[in-house]
């Protein structure tokens, strides 16, 4: 029963993760930044709706069941039958995910908020310093949300395609 619990755990926010850092990498940000200064307002409406939590918590969740489903299947011969690899390359990349969005994003688009916010409140058009600043860190916003969604998306496809590789017939 654990098995099915962890893995119904696994597979829910796995989609919710997935899904929204995707949408928002290849989709979402671009567009945001393409908007230019209207853009602030959609992420303002983001962060709103609490959805850097939401994706942030998902993606606790998704590791933490990843780890426990992983030590439920661990041996050392598995690691190394297809399915074992797949399924080790698809955690790889989701902890990547994990590591690039916690330590890179989050940190990105909280310096990212708090200049646009001071160039708000001041009303006054940012100086060269700011303009370079904040160019910097929107590029490095679009890249770095890119990156996450391209690892997800690399887990996911791994994930899904795990029984295909399990049912790979090992000489």
């Amino acid at each position: 029963m654990e098995y099915l619990s962890v893995i119904f755990l696994h597979v829910l926010f796995g989609i919710l993760w997935a899904g929204g850092a995707i949408a928002i990498g290849f989709f979402v940000i671009p567009a945001v930044f393409d908007a230019g200064p209207a853009g602030g307002a959609v992420m303002g409406g983001i962060v709103k709706r609490k959805f850097p939590i939401v994706m942030t918590i998902s993606g606790v969740i998704v590791v933490l069941s990843g780890l426990r489903l992983y030590m439920l299947r661990f041996t050392a011969d598995w690691i190394w039958t297809p399915e074992g690899l797949v399924l080790t390359l698809g955690a790889l990349l989701g902890l990547g995910a994990f590591g690039i969005g916690l330590f890179v994003q989050k940190p990105t688009a909280d310096k990212l908020t708090t200049l646009a916010a001071k160039l708000a409140v001041s009303g006054a058009p940012p100086s060269p310093a700011e303009a370079a600043e904040l160019q910097s860190l929107r590029l490095r916003m679009r890249k770095v949300s890119a990156l996450t969604a391209a690892h997800l998306l690399g887990a996911a496809t791994l994930m899904a395609l795990h029984r295909f590789a399990a049912a790979i017939p090992i000489a």
